[in-house]
């Protein structure tokens, strides 16, 4: 499935299910299964795809966005054949519809503060940027829940966040698949925009009925890029940080591990391990202030700045693909560039569905 901006519209017919009641019907992996018959209570919503656009960032060997190239600078191969370029957008605003997934099982506790400020900066960046961004808030614990619909008030989400509490087990991938799912192919128009999941959490996964496989293959069903910010600190042993590097790779998002890098001097005495998270003297998560808290600031707040840039500054390039058999196969895609030493990011590609 692709992305389409206001001014590009799909003329192949790609069936979504939209409930217009609340619904609680649909399997967690129905979009990675043949569509079903519409039921009482449900519109078939018929959109027609001609171009396959392509939201993507550049950025140099220091990490930083670059925005000068043109359309001359870049070419377009699905499956290894390359594609004529029709349309060529610089660095742009292209609506954005995400959300914000949070971790508020028991054993987030004591990272809950830490991922709630993360995702008010994180909301208020995108958000104040543009009033064609939407957002919307889901939790998970033993289950996802969403606690904000779309809105592009970032005081909204704040006054959500605000009022997070811990408790349950932890089922991730589950939630994941009913964001992608539910919530972002279903995003409001016009048109279809980008589409991206961020995620706070530590990665770990007690409860999920899924798959990673699964997760990730609605997520590319979805469209939809995950961007991940891990609450794991310096030092503890994080076997999450496999599952959300995985989420990452394979979606062609990014992660960022802000308390990572970060022993300061409230680890003076040694590495942080998980037991020792309650204790207030090494807490990774409640440093109190001097030194660590100052840096802990610095890196989540560069974090978040990064992760806020490359949503709110992407090029877009189109194209009509040579193949036009819809047989339901994923298709990928690659972007080259002349331009020497930096690194271009996009996603790795689309279903063709009929």
């Amino acid at each position: 499935m692709k992305n389409v901006t206001n001014n590009f519209y799909r003329r192949r017919v790609i069936s979504l299910f939209i409930l217009l009641a609340i619904a609680t019907s649909m399997s967690p992996i129905a979009i990675a299964q043949a569509p079903e018959p519409a039921r009482p209570g449900q519109q078939i919503i018929t959109v027609e795809v001609e171009e396959v656009q392509i939201p993507f960032s550049v950025f140099d060997d220091k990490g930083i966005l670059v925005t000068d190239l043109k359309q001359g600078d870049f070419q377009v191969f699905e499956n290894g054949v390359e594609q004529k370029v029709n349309y060529f957008l610089a660095p742009t605003n292209l609506p954005l519809r995400f959300g914000i997934l949070i971790d508020t099982s028991a054993s987030a506790r004591q990272r809950l503060k830490f991922e709630k400020e993360a995702a008010m900066q994180l909301g208020y960046y995108v958000l104040n940027h543009e009033k064609d961004h939407q957002g919307f808030l889901m939790t998970f614990d033993h289950g996802p829940e969403v606690i904000l619909d779309y809105t592009s008030n970032p005081d909204d989400l704040t006054t959500s966040l605000d009022k997070l509490e811990a408790g349950g087990g932890t089922a991730l991938l589950d939630a994941i698949i009913e964001a992608c799912q539910k919530n972002l192919l279903a995003a409001p128009g016009p048109g279809i925009p980008r589409r991206v999941l961020l995620v706070f959490s530590d990665g770990e996964d007690n409860l999920s009925e899924h798959s990673l496989e699964q997760a990730v293959d609605v997520a590319l069903r979805a469209d939809a890029r995950i961007f991940v910010v891990s609450s794991n600190g310096y030092g503890m042993n994080a076997p999450g940080d496999k599952v959300l590097r995985e989420l990452v790779e394979k979606t062609n998002g990014r992660m960022y591990s802000p308390l990572e890098n970060l022993p300061g001097s409230a680890f003076a005495t040694g590495y942080i391990s998980k037991h020792q998270i309650y204790e207030s003297q090494n807490s990774v998560y409640t440093p109190g202030t001097g030194q660590y808290t100052a840096e802990l600031a610095a890196s989540m707040t560069k974090a978040l700045e990064a992760i806020g840039q490359e949503l709110t500054n992407q090029y877009a390039i189109g194209y009509r693909s040579t193949n036009t058999k819809l047989d339901g196969q994923f298709r990928n895609i690659e972007i080259r560039t002349k331009r020497k030493g930096v690194d271009l990011r996009h996603k790795r590609g689309y279903y063709a569905v009929p």
